[in-house]
C-alpha cells in the first residue's frame, strides 16, 4: 500500500466479486437509500458502460488480458492455500462489505483505462490525459457489471485495487503472484494515485462450487445465490508470511505462534512452578546455585518432583539446616546428607520409623543418632544400622555414594521391598550386610561378587530367587558368616549326577561353598538344594575343608545320602541342624548312619537329625560331646538300644529320641538335674521307669509314651517337682498312683491312657491347682471318684472311660467351672 492510501486514504474492506449478488438484499437497500440506485439498474449500467468501450475500438477483455500480461506470473497457482476459520469469523463481516469490495472494482478498471502512461496497451488516441486524482466516479468511465453507474465512491479522491486472490477459482481480477501485485502498486505510486487495496479472499468451504464456476464470470451472482454465508471471508488486508510455499496471512500466522507458545509455556512454566520450593532463592544465592547443582549430578531419581524422595531430600538440602555448607569444599559431606535424606524419605522415615534420633537435624550426620550412624576420624559414615525400625518401601540408589560404609545393617524391617539394589555390589568397603527377615525379591546382582571385604552376609528369610547366588558367592572368599535361609533359591541343575568341584584358577580355590575357609557360620536352611551344583543330594566331602566353622544350618534344604565322615573334622562346631532331609532315602550314596566321627565334634553344643530317617544305631561315641545341650534325633529311623554312654551327657537339656525303633532300658544315667525334656514316646523300649527320676529336679517333660515299660510309677517321681507334663500312655504300667504325684505342683497335664493302673485315685491330687488335662481311660482304678477332684479349678479335660468306676460324680465337682469335656463310664 502506497503512503498516501496509508496518511489519507481509508476505505471499507473489498470482498471478492463472487460474493456480490443475491441474497443480498437488506445490503442492497442500503447502498440504494445511499447511491440512488437498485442493484438492476446497476448492472445494466455496468454492462452497457462495458459494451460502450468495446464499440470504441478497444476491446475492454483486451485491456484487461494485456494489464494482467504486464502485473500478473505463472506462479498464482503455486501461492494458493486453503484456510479453515470458523464461522464466526464470518458472521462479523458485515454485508456493507460486498457493495464496498464492488465499488472498489468499478474504480480500479477506470483507473486502468485512464492511465495511459501506466498501462501503455491503450490507444492513445481514444482519451485524453489521464484525469487528476479524484473520484473515479465523476470520470465517466464504463463500470464493471453489478455496480450502479452514479454510485459514489466512498471515499473521494481514493482508488480502491482488488486484494489478492487465494481461493484459486479465477472469478475476482487478482493478481497471479505477490511480485505482481507489488509491481501494480509501486506503479500506482508512481503516478501519485492514492488507493486502497482490497482485503485478500480466503476459501472456507464449498470448494468444489466456486471452481465449477471459475472461468464463467458472467455466473457470479448465481454462485453468489448458491454459495452459504461462509465460503468467503474478507478481512482487512493483512501481510502474509511465505511458509513452505504457501502464503499465509500474518494474522493467522501470529495467531498459531501464540497457541504454539502458550502450550510450550505450559508445559514448561507450570512443571518449573512446581519446583518453586527446591528452587527458591536459587538464583539469588549462587551458594545454593552450587549446592543444587552438585545434587542434580548424584541424584537418581527426579529430583524436579517435590514429592519424590530425591526431590524432598533436595527441598531440605537447600533448607536453613544447611546453610554452612558449600560446594567444592563439602561436596563430599553435600553427597552423604543428601544420600541419607533420601534413604530417610524412601523407607517412610517421616511417618513409620520407631526411632528417628536427630535425623535430618542442623548436626553433622556423625551427631544424628550412635545407634544409627556411625563414623571414622575423618567424619564419613561407616555404619549404619536402622534394624528393627519399621522401615519400609524400597532402597535408593543412592546409597553407593556411602562409599566408606563398612557396616550396613536394615534386618528386620519387613516392609523393606522390592530387588536387592545393584549398587550396593559398589560399596567396596563394605564388612558386614544384614538383609534379614525382610521383603527383598529377585535375584542377587552379579556386582555383589565385588564385595571382596564381605565377612557378613545375611539375607535370610525373604523371597530372593533364581540361581545366580551360586555362583556369586564362592568369590566372597573373606567371608565368615552366610546365611541365605528361607529364600526362594531355584535348583541350579537338574541332573542327579554327582559333579566333580572344579579348581577356579582365578580365586585359587574350588568354585563352591565349602571353598570359603574363613566361615564360621553357615546358614542354607529351607532353601532348595537338592540339585545345586554344591550338593547333587549328597554333602561333599569338601565339607570338612571349613574347619572354622561353628554353626551349619542345612535343615529342610533337600540334601540325602549318607553324613561325610568329614563332617569330623569340624572340630569347632558348635551347631550341626540336618533336620527336615531324606538322608536315608535319597542320594547317590545310601545312608550308613550317624557318622562315629561325629564324636570328635568336642565343641558340639546342638545337633538334630530330626525327621531324617538316617537310620542305624545311635553310636555310642556320642557320649564323648560333653558339651552337648541339645540332641534331637526324634524320627530318625533309628534302632538298637539307648547308648548308656548318653548318660555321660552331664550338660544335656533336651534330649529328644521318640518315634524310632530303639529298644532295652531306659539309661537311668540319662536322669540329672540339667535335664529339662526327655522324649521317648513311640519307641519299644521296655523295662521299668528308673528311680533316678527323682534326680531330675530340672525335668519338665518326661514323654516315654507308647513303649512297653513295665512295672509301677516310681514314687521318686514326686521329687522331680517341676514337672510339667508326664505321657506315660500305652505302655504296660501297673499298681496304683503314687500318693507323691501330689507333689507336683508344676503340673497341668497327665497322660496314663491304656495302662492297668488299679487302686483309688490319690486325694492328693487335689493339690494339682495347675491341671488341665488328665487323661486316665483304659485302667482299673477304683469304684467312686475322690472328692477332692473338686479342688482342680483348672481342669479343663477328664477322661475317665473304662476304668471301672461305678459310683456317681462328687458335687463336688461342680466347683470345676473350666471342665469342657467329661468322659466316664
Amino acid at each position: 500500500m502506497s503512503s498516501d492510501a496509508k496518511n489519507g486514504g481509508g476505505g471499507s474492506p473489498i470482498p471478492s466479486d463472487s460474493d456480490s449478488g443475491g441474497g443480498r438484499g437488506d445490503v442492497w437497500d442500503e447502498e440504494a437509500n445511499r447511491g440512488g440506485a437498485t442493484p438492476g439498474e446497476n448492472d445494466e449500467k455496468i454492462i452497457g458502460e462495458k459494451e460502450a468501450n468495446n464499440s470504441g475500438g478497444v476491446d475492454g477483455a483486451d485491456i484487461h488480458a494485456n494489464m494482467h500480461n504486464d502485473i500478473v506470473t505463472e506462479e498464482a497457482n503455486r501461492n494458493l492455500m486453503t484456510m479453515a476459520v470458523n464461522a464466526t469469523i464470518e458472521e462479523q463481516i458485515t454485508q456493507h462489505a460486498f457493495n464496498e469490495s464492488l465499488r472498489a472494482q468499478q474504480d480500479a478498471y477506470r483507473s486502468y483505462q485512464e492511465q495511459e502512461d501506466f498501462v501503455g496497451r491503450v490507444d492513445s488516441g481514444t482519451g485524453g490525459s489521464p484525469p487528476p486524482p479524484g473520484d473515479a466516479t465523476e470520470s465517466g468511465l464504463g463500470q464493471q457489471p453489478g455496480v450502479e453507474e452514479n454510485q459514489e465512491a466512498r471515499v473521494p479522491g481514493m482508488m480502491f485495487i482488488p486484494g489478492p486472490d487465494y481461493t484459486g477459482n479465477g472469478i475476482h481480477t487478482g493478481y497471479n503472484s505477490d511480485q505482481d501485485r507489488d509491481e501494480f502498486l509501486d506503479g500506482l505510486a508512481r503516478l501519485g494515485i492514492p488507493f486502497v487495496e482490497a482485503d485478500p479472499v480466503f476459501p472456507v468451504e464449498n470448494a468444489e462450487s466456486q471452481h465449477a464456476h471459475q472461468d464463467s464470470p458472467s455466473l457470479r451472482n448465481e454462485i453468489a445465490e448458491e454459495s452459504p454465508p461462509g465460503d468467503f471471508v474478507h478481512a482487512e488486508h493483512v501481510p502474509t508470511f511465505d511458509i513452505f510455499g504457501r502464503k499465509i496471512p500474518r494474522m493467522y500466522a501470529v495467531t498459531v505462534a501464540c497457541l504454539v507458545a502458550l502450550i510450550l509455556a505450559v508445559a514448561i512454566v507450570v512443571p518449573t512452578t512446581l519446583l518453586s520450593t527446591n528452587n527458591a532463592n536459587t538464583e539469588e544465592d549462587p551458594r545454593k546455585v552450587r549446592i543444587a547443582n552438585e545434587i542434580t549430578t548424584i541424584a537418581q531419581g527426579d529430583v524436579k518432583n517435590q514429592y519424590s524422595p530425591q526431590g524432598l531430600a533436595m527441598a531440605w538440602m537447600l533448607g536453613e539446616n544447611n546453610t554452612q555448607m558449600d560446594v567444592p569444599r563439602d561436596s563430599e559431606l553435600i553427597k552423604q546428607r543428601f544420600t541419607l535424606a533420601v534413604l530417610f524419605y524412601s523407607t517412610g522415615g517421616e511417618s513409620s520409623w520407631t526411632e528417628t534420633g536427630n535425623f535430618l537435624s542442623a548436626d553433622h550426620v556423625c551427631e544424628w543418632s550412635e545407634q544409627q550412624v556411625g563414623c571414622d576420624d575423618k567424619d564419613e559414615v561407616t555404619e549404619l544400622n536402622l534394624a528393627d525400625n519399621e522401615l519400609g518401601g524400597i532402597l535408593p540408589r543412592e546409597l553407593s555414594y556411602l562409599s566408606r560404609l563398612k557396616h550396613l545393617n536394615l534386618a528386620r524391617n519387613p516392609g523393606l521391598s522390592g530387588t536387592l539394589l545393584s549398587e550396593i555390589g559398589e560399596l567396596s568397603s563394605l564388612e558386614t550386610l544384614d538383609f534379614s527377615d525382610n521383603s527383598f525379591e529377585g535375584t542377587i546382582s552379579a556386582n555383589f561378587a565385588n564385595l571382596s571385604n564381605l565377612t557378613y552376609l545375611s539375607l535370610h528369610n525373604n523371597a530372593l530367587t533364581g540361581t545366580e547366588w551360586s555362583t556369586i558367592v564362592p568369590r566372597l572368599q573373606n567371608l565368615r558368616h552366610l546365611d541365605f535361609g528361607k529364600n526362594k533359591f531355584s535348583p541350579n541343575y537338574a541332573s542327579h549326577d554327582q559333579i566333580d568341584l572344579e579348581y577356579d584358577t582365578e580365586y585359587g580355590a574350588h568354585r563352591d561353598i565349602f571353598g570359603l575357609t574363613h566361615l564360621e557360620y553357615l546358614d542354607l536352611s529351607e532353601i532348595d538344594l537338592r540339585t545345586s551344583q554344591f550338593f547333587q543330594f549328597d554333602i561333599p566331602p569338601t565339607i570338612g575343608n571349613l574347619v572354622n566353622l561353628t554353626v551349619l544350618n542345612m535343615a529342610s534344604s533337600g540334601i540325602g545320602g549318607r553324613l561325610p565322615t568329614q563332617l569330623g573334622n569340624l572340630i569347632k562346631l558348635e551347631e550341626m541342624l540336618l533336620s527336615g532331609n531324606e538322608l536315608g532315602r535319597a542320594g547317590i550314596n545310601p545312608s550308613e548312619g550317624i557318622p562315629t566321627e561325629l564324636g570328635e565334634l568336642k565343641e558340639l553344643k546342638r545337633m538334630s537329625l530330626e525327621s531324617t530317617d538316617i537310620g542305624g544305631e545311635i553310636p555310642s561315641t556320642l557320649g564323648k560331646l560333653t558339651k552337648l545341650e541339645d540332641l534331637n534325633l526324634n524320627f530318625a529311623g533309628l534302632t538298637g538300644q539307648i547308648p548308656h554312654e548318653l548318660g555321660r551327657l552331664d550338660d544335656i537339656v533336651i534330649l529328644k529320641l521318640g518315634g524310632n525303633s530303639l529298644n532295652g532300658p531306659i539309661p537311668a544315667g540319662l536322669f540329672h538335674d540339667k535335664l529339662e525334656e526327655l522324649w521317648l514316646i513311640d519307641n519299644e523300649l521296655s523295662g521299668s521307669i528308673p528311680a533316678e527320676i527323682g534326680n531330675a529336679t530340672g525335668l519338665q517333660y518326661f514323654l516315654a509314651g507308647g513303649n512297653r515299660l513295665e512295672g509301677s510309677i516310681p514314687p521318686e517321681i514326686g521329687n522331680a517337682t517341676a514337672l510339667t507334663a508326664v505321657s506315660l500312655y500305652d505302655n504296660m504300667l501297673s499298681s496304683s498312683l503314687p500318693d507323691t504325684i501330689g507333689n507336683l505342683l508344676e503340673l497341668d497335664s497327665i497322660e496314663l491312657d491304656g495302662n492297668g493302673l488299679t487302686g483309688e485315685l490319690p486325694s492328693s491330687m487335689g493339690n494339682l491347682e495347675k491341671l488341665m488335662y488328665f487323661h486316665a481311660a483304659d485302667n482299673s482304678f477304683g469304684s467312686t471318684l475322690p472328692t477332692a477332684l473338686g479342688m482342680l479349678t483348672a481342669l479343663q479335660e477328664l477322661g475317665l472311660t473304662s476304668c471301672g468306676m461305678t459310683g456317681g460324680i462328687p458335687t463336688e465337682m461342680g466347683n470345676l467351672v473350666n471342665l469342657s469335656c467329661v468322659t466316664h463310664a
